[in-house]
Protein backbone atom coordinates (compact mmCIF):
# COMPACT_ATOMS: atom_id res chain seq x y z
CA UNK A 1 0.00 0.00 0.00
CA UNK A 2 1.38 3.42 -1.00
CA UNK A 3 0.36 6.21 1.37
CA UNK A 4 0.94 9.94 0.99
CA UNK A 5 0.87 11.99 4.21
CA UNK A 6 0.71 15.69 3.51
CA UNK A 7 1.36 18.89 5.45
CA UNK A 8 2.60 17.63 8.79
CA UNK A 9 5.09 18.63 11.46
CA UNK A 10 7.49 15.67 11.54
CA UNK A 11 9.22 14.78 14.82
CA UNK A 12 12.59 13.06 14.30
CA UNK A 13 14.54 11.84 17.37
CA UNK A 14 18.26 12.38 17.04
CA UNK A 15 21.03 11.40 19.44
CA UNK A 16 20.69 14.33 21.83
CA UNK A 17 17.78 16.40 20.56
CA UNK A 18 14.39 16.35 18.91
CA UNK A 19 14.34 17.61 15.34
CA UNK A 20 11.22 19.21 13.85
CA UNK A 21 10.61 19.61 10.15
CA UNK A 22 7.56 20.58 8.12
CA UNK A 23 6.67 18.50 5.11
CA UNK A 24 5.24 15.33 3.60
CA UNK A 25 5.93 11.64 4.19
CA UNK A 26 5.52 8.93 1.57
CA UNK A 27 5.12 5.30 2.59
CA UNK A 28 6.21 3.16 -0.35
CA UNK A 29 6.05 -0.63 -0.01
CA UNK A 30 5.84 -0.14 3.75
CA UNK A 31 8.94 2.07 4.03
CA UNK A 32 9.40 5.75 4.86
CA UNK A 33 10.43 8.04 2.01
CA UNK A 34 10.68 11.81 1.77
CA UNK A 35 10.39 11.94 -2.01
CA UNK A 36 7.43 10.65 -3.96
CA UNK A 37 8.50 7.50 -5.83
CA UNK A 38 5.07 6.30 -6.89
CA UNK A 39 2.52 7.74 -9.29
CA UNK A 40 -0.78 7.16 -7.59
CA UNK A 41 -1.09 6.59 -3.83
CA UNK A 42 -3.62 4.13 -2.47
CA UNK A 43 -4.44 6.66 0.22
CA UNK A 44 -3.79 10.36 0.80
CA UNK A 45 -3.94 11.73 4.33
CA UNK A 46 -3.82 15.51 4.58
CA UNK A 47 -2.95 15.99 8.24
CA UNK A 48 -3.34 19.78 7.97
CA UNK A 49 -0.47 20.82 10.25
CA UNK A 50 -0.94 18.04 12.79
CA UNK A 51 2.12 16.50 14.49
CA UNK A 52 3.68 13.23 13.31
CA UNK A 53 5.74 11.13 15.75
CA UNK A 54 7.51 7.82 15.43
CA UNK A 55 5.33 5.18 17.10
CA UNK A 56 5.38 5.72 20.88
CA UNK A 57 6.92 3.33 23.42
CA UNK A 58 5.52 2.00 26.70
CA UNK A 59 8.62 0.81 28.54
CA UNK A 60 6.76 -1.08 31.30
CA UNK A 61 3.24 -2.46 31.00
CA UNK A 62 1.21 -5.20 32.67
CA UNK A 63 -1.24 -6.29 30.00
CA UNK A 64 -3.11 -8.64 32.33
CA UNK A 65 -4.04 -5.79 34.68
CA UNK A 66 -6.79 -4.54 32.36
CA UNK A 67 -9.02 -7.31 33.75
CA UNK A 68 -8.65 -6.03 37.33
CA UNK A 69 -11.18 -3.21 36.89
CA UNK A 70 -14.07 -3.74 39.29
CA UNK A 71 -12.59 -6.81 40.95
CA UNK A 72 -13.56 -7.29 44.59
CA UNK A 73 -10.23 -7.27 46.42
CA UNK A 74 -10.05 -7.56 50.17
CA UNK A 75 -9.51 -4.14 51.75
CA UNK A 76 -8.14 -2.21 53.51
CA UNK A 77 -4.82 -2.92 51.81
CA UNK A 78 -2.98 -1.00 54.55
CA UNK A 79 0.37 -1.12 52.74
CA UNK A 80 2.15 -2.26 49.58
CA UNK A 81 2.38 -5.87 50.73
CA UNK A 82 -1.38 -5.82 51.26
CA UNK A 83 -1.90 -4.60 47.69
CA UNK A 84 0.25 -7.41 46.32
CA UNK A 85 -1.26 -10.18 48.44
CA UNK A 86 -4.92 -9.11 48.23
CA UNK A 87 -5.01 -8.02 44.60
CA UNK A 88 -2.16 -8.77 42.21
CA UNK A 89 -0.97 -12.12 43.53
CA UNK A 90 -4.55 -13.39 43.76
CA UNK A 91 -5.22 -12.17 40.21
CA UNK A 92 -2.04 -13.99 39.10
CA UNK A 93 -3.50 -17.29 40.36
CA UNK A 94 -6.90 -16.67 38.74
CA UNK A 95 -5.73 -16.07 35.15
CA UNK A 96 -6.19 -18.77 32.53
CA UNK A 97 -5.47 -18.78 28.79
CA UNK A 98 -8.70 -17.06 27.71
CA UNK A 99 -8.09 -14.31 30.28
CA UNK A 100 -4.55 -13.76 29.03
CA UNK A 101 -5.67 -13.58 25.41
CA UNK A 102 -8.60 -11.27 26.20
CA UNK A 103 -6.43 -8.91 28.23
CA UNK A 104 -3.92 -8.75 25.36
CA UNK A 105 -6.60 -7.93 22.79
CA UNK A 106 -8.19 -5.20 24.91
CA UNK A 107 -4.86 -3.68 25.96
CA UNK A 108 -3.32 -3.63 22.48
CA UNK A 109 -6.43 -1.92 21.12
CA UNK A 110 -5.94 0.75 23.80
CA UNK A 111 -2.26 1.03 22.92
CA UNK A 112 -3.12 1.73 19.29
CA UNK A 113 -5.71 4.33 20.33
CA UNK A 114 -2.93 6.03 22.30
CA UNK A 115 -0.33 5.86 19.53
CA UNK A 116 1.78 3.22 21.30
CA UNK A 117 3.28 0.70 18.89
CA UNK A 118 6.09 -0.78 21.04
CA UNK A 119 5.19 -2.39 24.37
CA UNK A 120 7.53 -3.87 26.97
CA UNK A 121 5.20 -6.20 28.88
CA UNK A 122 5.74 -7.95 32.20
CA UNK A 123 3.42 -10.96 32.34
CA UNK A 124 2.38 -13.39 35.06
CA UNK A 125 -0.13 -16.25 35.40
CA UNK A 126 0.83 -19.08 37.73
CA UNK A 127 -1.87 -21.40 36.34
CA UNK A 128 -0.92 -20.80 32.70
CA UNK A 129 2.85 -20.67 32.36
CA UNK A 130 4.07 -22.91 29.57
CA UNK A 131 3.72 -21.25 26.16
CA UNK A 132 1.78 -18.33 27.67
CA UNK A 133 4.17 -15.86 26.00
CA UNK A 134 3.21 -17.42 22.67
CA UNK A 135 -0.42 -16.56 23.40
CA UNK A 136 0.54 -12.93 23.94
CA UNK A 137 2.87 -12.96 20.94
CA UNK A 138 0.10 -14.20 18.67
CA UNK A 139 -2.06 -11.20 19.53
CA UNK A 140 0.87 -8.80 19.01
CA UNK A 141 1.54 -10.34 15.62
CA UNK A 142 -2.10 -10.10 14.56
CA UNK A 143 -2.26 -6.44 15.57
CA UNK A 144 1.08 -5.65 13.93
CA UNK A 145 2.70 -4.16 17.05
CA UNK A 146 6.21 -4.49 18.49
CA UNK A 147 6.46 -6.43 21.72
CA UNK A 148 9.25 -7.22 24.17
CA UNK A 149 7.74 -9.97 26.31
CA UNK A 150 8.73 -11.75 29.49
CA UNK A 151 7.26 -13.94 32.22
CA UNK A 152 7.59 -12.76 35.79
CA UNK A 153 9.82 -15.08 37.84
CA UNK A 154 9.43 -15.31 41.62
CA UNK A 155 9.48 -17.96 44.33
CA UNK A 156 6.15 -17.00 45.89
CA UNK A 157 4.26 -19.89 44.21
CA UNK A 158 6.84 -22.58 44.96
CA UNK A 159 9.78 -24.11 43.15
CA UNK A 160 7.79 -25.82 40.39
CA UNK A 161 6.29 -22.53 39.19
CA UNK A 162 9.67 -20.84 39.60
CA UNK A 163 11.26 -23.41 37.27
CA UNK A 164 8.44 -23.19 34.73
CA UNK A 165 8.61 -19.38 34.75
CA UNK A 166 12.38 -19.33 34.20
CA UNK A 167 12.09 -21.89 31.42
CA UNK A 168 9.27 -19.96 29.74
CA UNK A 169 11.47 -16.84 29.52
CA UNK A 170 14.41 -18.74 28.07
CA UNK A 171 12.23 -20.74 25.68
CA UNK A 172 10.59 -17.61 24.30
CA UNK A 173 13.85 -15.68 23.93
CA UNK A 174 15.36 -18.54 21.92
CA UNK A 175 12.23 -19.24 19.85
CA UNK A 176 12.29 -18.08 16.24
CA UNK A 177 9.78 -15.25 15.90
CA UNK A 178 8.95 -12.23 13.73
CA UNK A 179 11.24 -9.19 13.87
CA UNK A 180 8.46 -7.35 15.68
CA UNK A 181 8.78 -9.61 18.75
CA UNK A 182 11.63 -9.99 21.23
CA UNK A 183 12.16 -11.68 24.56
CA UNK A 184 13.66 -10.47 27.82
CA UNK A 185 14.01 -12.21 31.22
CA UNK A 186 11.28 -11.12 33.64
CA UNK A 187 12.01 -11.09 37.38
CA UNK A 188 9.43 -9.91 39.89
CA UNK A 189 11.63 -8.29 42.54
CA UNK A 190 14.54 -8.96 44.86
CA UNK A 191 12.27 -9.69 47.81
CA UNK A 192 10.53 -12.60 46.05
CA UNK A 193 13.74 -14.27 44.87
CA UNK A 194 16.22 -16.05 47.15
CA UNK A 195 19.94 -16.34 46.49
CA UNK A 196 19.49 -19.86 45.14
CA UNK A 197 16.92 -18.44 42.68
CA UNK A 198 19.21 -15.65 41.51
CA UNK A 199 22.11 -18.08 41.14
CA UNK A 200 20.03 -20.37 38.93
CA UNK A 201 18.80 -17.42 36.87
CA UNK A 202 22.39 -16.22 36.45
CA UNK A 203 23.53 -19.68 35.38
CA UNK A 204 20.83 -20.10 32.75
CA UNK A 205 20.11 -16.75 31.08
CA UNK A 206 23.50 -16.14 29.46
CA UNK A 207 23.80 -12.38 28.77
CA UNK A 208 20.11 -11.72 28.14
CA UNK A 209 18.82 -8.48 29.71
CA UNK A 210 16.41 -8.59 32.63
CA UNK A 211 13.16 -6.71 33.31
CA UNK A 212 12.62 -6.30 37.07
CA UNK A 213 10.84 -4.14 39.67
CA UNK A 214 13.46 -2.43 41.85
CA UNK A 215 12.77 -0.84 45.24
CA UNK A 216 9.18 -0.03 44.32
CA UNK A 217 8.48 0.01 48.05
CA UNK A 218 10.89 0.37 50.96
CA UNK A 219 10.24 -3.27 51.89
CA UNK A 220 12.38 -4.38 48.95
CA UNK A 221 15.43 -2.58 50.32
CA UNK A 222 14.70 -3.37 53.98
CA UNK A 223 14.35 -7.09 53.36
CA UNK A 224 17.45 -7.13 51.18
CA UNK A 225 19.56 -5.52 53.90
CA UNK A 226 18.09 -7.73 56.64
CA UNK A 227 18.61 -10.99 54.74
CA UNK A 228 21.70 -10.35 52.62
CA UNK A 229 23.36 -7.21 54.05
CA UNK A 230 23.18 -5.68 50.58
CA UNK A 231 21.00 -3.16 48.81
CA UNK A 232 18.87 -4.38 45.91
CA UNK A 233 21.20 -3.01 43.22
CA UNK A 234 24.27 -4.35 45.03
CA UNK A 235 22.62 -7.76 45.20
CA UNK A 236 21.73 -7.81 41.50
CA UNK A 237 25.26 -6.65 40.70
CA UNK A 238 26.79 -9.38 42.87
CA UNK A 239 24.99 -11.95 40.72
CA UNK A 240 26.09 -10.15 37.54
CA UNK A 241 22.49 -9.62 36.42
CA UNK A 242 22.65 -5.94 35.43
CA UNK A 243 23.16 -6.79 31.78
CA UNK A 244 23.17 -4.28 28.95
CA UNK A 245 19.68 -3.03 28.02
CA UNK A 246 18.15 -4.36 31.22
CA UNK A 247 15.00 -2.59 32.42
CA UNK A 248 14.83 -1.54 36.07
CA UNK A 249 11.38 -0.31 37.00
CA UNK A 250 10.63 2.26 39.75
CA UNK A 251 14.02 2.54 41.56
CA UNK A 252 12.05 4.68 43.99
CA UNK A 253 13.96 3.92 47.18
CA UNK A 254 17.53 3.33 46.05
CA UNK A 255 20.58 4.74 47.82
CA UNK A 256 23.34 7.04 46.66
CA UNK A 257 25.66 4.06 46.28
CA UNK A 258 23.10 2.30 44.09
CA UNK A 259 22.87 5.38 41.88
CA UNK A 260 26.67 5.29 41.54
CA UNK A 261 26.46 1.67 40.35
CA UNK A 262 23.72 2.43 37.82
CA UNK A 263 25.65 5.38 36.39
CA UNK A 264 28.15 2.95 34.94
CA UNK A 265 25.62 0.53 33.47
CA UNK A 266 24.12 0.57 29.99
CA UNK A 267 20.56 -0.04 31.11
CA UNK A 268 17.26 1.81 31.55
CA UNK A 269 15.42 3.00 34.64
CA UNK A 270 11.67 3.30 34.13
CA UNK A 271 9.40 5.70 35.99
CA UNK A 272 5.75 4.69 36.40
CA UNK A 273 4.45 7.73 38.17
CA UNK A 274 0.69 7.11 38.00
CA UNK A 275 1.07 3.63 39.48
CA UNK A 276 3.39 4.77 42.26
CA UNK A 277 0.99 7.54 43.25
CA UNK A 278 -1.95 5.13 43.09
CA UNK A 279 -0.12 2.81 45.49
CA UNK A 280 0.94 5.71 47.75
CA UNK A 281 4.64 4.96 47.20
CA UNK A 282 7.80 7.00 46.84
CA UNK A 283 8.73 8.24 43.38
CA UNK A 284 12.30 8.38 42.11
CA UNK A 285 13.88 11.75 41.39
CA UNK A 286 14.20 11.50 37.62
CA UNK A 287 15.89 14.87 37.44
CA UNK A 288 18.74 13.58 39.56
CA UNK A 289 18.92 10.28 37.66
CA UNK A 290 19.16 12.05 34.31
CA UNK A 291 21.75 14.52 35.58
CA UNK A 292 23.78 11.56 36.87
CA UNK A 293 23.74 10.03 33.38
CA UNK A 294 21.20 7.24 34.00
CA UNK A 295 18.92 6.60 31.04
CA UNK A 296 15.35 7.10 32.25
CA UNK A 297 12.04 6.83 30.42
CA UNK A 298 8.41 6.13 31.27
CA UNK A 299 5.99 3.22 31.47
CA UNK A 300 2.43 2.90 32.69
CA UNK A 301 2.76 -0.22 34.91
CA UNK A 302 -0.65 -1.41 33.75
CA UNK A 303 -2.51 1.66 35.03
CA UNK A 304 -3.45 2.58 31.46
CA UNK A 305 -1.98 2.55 27.96
CA UNK A 306 -1.78 6.36 27.75
CA UNK A 307 1.96 6.96 27.68
CA UNK A 308 1.61 10.66 26.81
CA UNK A 309 -0.21 11.15 30.11
CA UNK A 310 2.74 9.52 31.87
CA UNK A 311 5.14 12.02 30.30
CA UNK A 312 2.95 14.93 31.41
CA UNK A 313 2.63 13.68 34.97
CA UNK A 314 6.37 13.00 35.19
CA UNK A 315 7.04 16.57 34.14
CA UNK A 316 4.66 18.02 36.71
CA UNK A 317 5.88 15.80 39.52
CA UNK A 318 9.59 16.41 39.02
CA UNK A 319 8.92 20.14 39.39
CA UNK A 320 6.85 19.56 42.51
CA UNK A 321 9.32 17.03 43.96
CA UNK A 322 12.28 19.36 43.53
CA UNK A 323 10.31 22.51 44.36
CA UNK A 324 11.77 24.04 41.22
CA UNK A 325 9.64 25.62 38.45
CA UNK A 326 12.68 25.88 36.17
CA UNK A 327 13.30 22.17 35.60
CA UNK A 328 11.42 19.55 33.61
CA UNK A 329 11.90 20.47 29.97
CA UNK A 330 15.35 18.91 29.65
CA UNK A 331 14.16 15.87 31.57
CA UNK A 332 11.20 15.32 29.23
CA UNK A 333 13.39 15.62 26.15
CA UNK A 334 15.81 13.08 27.62
CA UNK A 335 12.99 10.68 28.52
CA UNK A 336 11.39 10.94 25.09
CA UNK A 337 14.73 10.38 23.37
CA UNK A 338 15.49 7.48 25.72
CA UNK A 339 12.19 5.82 24.82
CA UNK A 340 13.31 5.73 21.20
CA UNK A 341 16.83 4.62 22.15
CA UNK A 342 15.24 1.73 24.04
CA UNK A 343 13.16 0.90 20.99
CA UNK A 344 16.27 0.86 18.84
CA UNK A 345 18.28 -1.12 21.41
CA UNK A 346 15.89 -4.03 20.94
CA UNK A 347 16.25 -3.98 17.19
CA UNK A 348 13.12 -2.08 16.23
CA UNK A 349 13.33 0.73 13.68
CA UNK A 350 12.48 4.19 14.99
CA UNK A 351 9.94 4.26 12.20
CA UNK A 352 10.26 7.75 10.77
CA UNK A 353 13.79 7.72 9.29
CA UNK A 354 14.08 7.44 5.51
CA UNK A 355 14.10 3.84 4.20
CA UNK A 356 12.95 2.41 7.54
CA UNK A 357 9.72 0.42 7.82
CA UNK A 358 7.05 2.98 8.68
CA UNK A 359 5.99 3.18 12.33
CA UNK A 360 4.24 6.48 12.91
CA UNK A 361 1.46 8.10 14.90
CA UNK A 362 -0.28 11.30 13.81
CA UNK A 363 -1.52 13.19 16.85
CA UNK A 364 -4.62 15.37 16.71
CA UNK A 365 -2.70 18.50 17.63
CA UNK A 366 -2.39 21.56 15.42
CA UNK A 367 0.05 24.11 16.84
CA UNK A 368 -1.54 27.54 16.99
CA UNK A 369 1.73 29.26 17.89
CA UNK A 370 5.20 28.89 16.32
CA UNK A 371 6.26 25.24 16.31
CA UNK A 372 9.94 24.41 15.89
CA UNK A 373 12.83 22.80 17.73
CA UNK A 374 12.97 25.68 20.20
CA UNK A 375 9.28 25.52 21.08
CA UNK A 376 8.67 21.78 20.69
CA UNK A 377 8.94 20.84 24.38
CA UNK A 378 6.44 23.47 25.46
CA UNK A 379 3.99 22.19 22.84
CA UNK A 380 4.75 18.60 23.82
CA UNK A 381 4.08 19.05 27.52
CA UNK A 382 1.21 21.50 27.47
CA UNK A 383 -0.54 20.44 24.27
CA UNK A 384 0.49 17.17 22.65
CA UNK A 385 0.29 15.15 25.88
CA UNK A 386 -3.35 16.24 26.16
CA UNK A 387 -4.14 15.05 22.63
CA UNK A 388 -5.22 11.74 21.10
CA UNK A 389 -3.77 9.67 18.30
CA UNK A 390 -5.73 10.17 15.08
CA UNK A 391 -3.83 7.88 12.71
CA UNK A 392 -1.42 5.02 13.45
CA UNK A 393 0.46 3.46 10.54
CA UNK A 394 2.77 0.45 10.79
CA UNK A 395 4.65 -0.44 7.60
CA UNK A 396 1.97 -0.17 4.91
CA UNK A 397 -0.93 -0.93 7.22
CA UNK A 398 -3.22 1.66 8.80
CA UNK A 399 -4.05 0.50 12.34
CA UNK A 400 -5.97 3.64 13.35
CA UNK A 401 -7.72 5.65 10.65
CA UNK A 402 -9.11 9.00 11.73
CA UNK A 403 -9.63 7.68 15.30
CA UNK A 404 -11.20 4.40 14.13
CA UNK A 405 -9.48 1.09 14.87
CA UNK A 406 -8.74 -0.92 11.73
CA UNK A 407 -7.38 -3.99 13.50
CA UNK A 408 -8.31 -7.56 12.76
CA UNK A 409 -11.84 -8.68 13.62
CA UNK A 410 -10.75 -12.23 14.39
CA UNK A 411 -11.17 -11.46 18.10
CA UNK A 412 -14.74 -10.15 17.90
CA UNK A 413 -16.18 -13.28 19.54
CA UNK A 414 -13.67 -13.00 22.36
CA UNK A 415 -14.43 -9.31 22.92
CA UNK A 416 -18.19 -9.88 22.78
CA UNK A 417 -17.78 -12.59 25.42
CA UNK A 418 -15.51 -10.46 27.64
CA UNK A 419 -18.03 -10.04 30.45
CA UNK A 420 -18.66 -13.78 30.75
CA UNK A 421 -14.94 -14.58 30.64
CA UNK A 422 -14.15 -12.00 33.31
CA UNK A 423 -17.07 -13.16 35.52
CA UNK A 424 -15.52 -16.63 35.64
CA UNK A 425 -12.10 -15.14 36.40
CA UNK A 426 -13.61 -12.97 39.16
CA UNK A 427 -15.17 -16.10 40.70
CA UNK A 428 -11.76 -17.87 40.70
CA UNK A 429 -10.22 -14.73 42.21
Amino acid sequence: MNIEIKNGYIIIPQQNKISVQKGDIFIHNGNIEYRKNFKQPNKIINVKNRVIFPGLVNAHHHIYSCLSKGIHAKTPFQNFEGILKNLWWKLDRALLEDDVKLSAVLTLQDCIRNGVTTIFDHHISSNFVENSLNTLAGVFENFGLNGVLCFEISNRNGNEIFQKSLNENIRFIKTEKPNSLKGIVGLHASFTLGNENLQEIKDKIENFPIHIHVAEDKIDEIQCMDKYNQTVIERLESFDLLHQNSILVHCSNISNNEIEILKNKKLYAIQTIDSNMNNALNIADISRFINEGIKVTVGTDGMSSNILKSFKNSFLFTRYQNQDPDIGFAEMEAMLLNSYKLKKAFGFPIGIIENEPADIVIVDYKPATPFNENTFLSHFIYGITESKAQWVIKKGKILLDNFKLQTTNRYDDLINNATEISKKMFKRF
